[in-house]
């Protein structure tokens, strides 16, 4: 009877850790960015192990709401959620959306309605879609990743792309284009509220009010604006 109370003993151990890994995604070009950084202070707070793939961002909507990940970050108000995600109250962060050149053309938008007059690349399904009212169908070149919009724009089939400001200037100098690809005269002036969101079929959905309590002090104390600052200060 004793080796059954054994077994037992060993086994609850690895079944806690199951239950305390924490699936989430970040984009493929950003595999130790600032949405990896915030998975992994959400991960610490719950004292889980963060468990990080790379993916697209519509592709992460999509296998959170199906279930493959149990959360997301940057998840922006306007996104196409599914019925089995649910966004997290109130938004950790905010962020704006650059409109980005060649160096040389910044005058090619120097005002909103410029937006309509030259092919533009953005990314369906992410804060940038709020200005797609500004923009016609037929001057709108989808991408599915910053890189794509980069080597678009540098290749010269595309007049400029949106993105977030500062996650591509840090790629900007990664790549060493700082030189090569800057900021229009027009920058889009929305700024749009970031979430956290999960699946509610998820286990955390059973900490949904120990989440946002965590969303609520790291905001209160400034913890996630100190990951954001940390992150860009000791960028390369």
């Amino acid at each position: 009877m004793w080796y059954r109370w054994l077994l037992l003993l060993l086994l609850l151990p690895i079944n806690t850790l199951a239950a305390n890994q924490l699936k989430s995604a970040v984009s493929g070009n950003f595999p130790d960015g600032l949405h990896a950084h915030f998975i992994e202070y959400i991960s610490e707070q719950l004292n889980a192990e963060a468990d990080i793939a790379l993916m697209p961002y519509a592709r992460r909507l999509i296998e959170l709401d199906d279930g493959s990940i149990d959360m997301m970050v940057g998840v922006s108000g306007s996104a196409p959620i599914g019925n089995h995600t649910i966004l997290l109250r109130p938004a950790y962060d905010n962020l704006s959306i650059g409109l980005f050149v060649l160096t040389g053309n910044e005058s090619l938008f120097t005002e909103a309605d410029d937006m309509r007059k030259h092919l533009l690349s953005l990314t369906r399904h992410a804060n940038s879609d709020a200005i797609l009212s500004e923009i016609p169908t037929a001057h709108i070149v989808p991408a599915r990743s910053l890189e794509q919009k980069i080597e678009m724009l540098l290749k010269g089939r595309i007049d400029g792309f949106l993105h977030v400001t500062q996650s591509t200037k840090l790629r900007l100098k990664e790549l060493g284009y700082t030189n090569r690809i800057t900021q229009a005269v027009y920058q889009p002036p929305q700024v749009y509220k970031q979430y956290i969101a999960i699946n509610n079929h998820s286990w955390l959905y059973a900490h949904k009010a120990e989440l946002e309590a965590i969303i609520v002090n790291g905001i209160a104390t400034g913890a996630f604006q100190s990951i954001r600052s940390d992150y860009y200060a000791n960028g390369p």
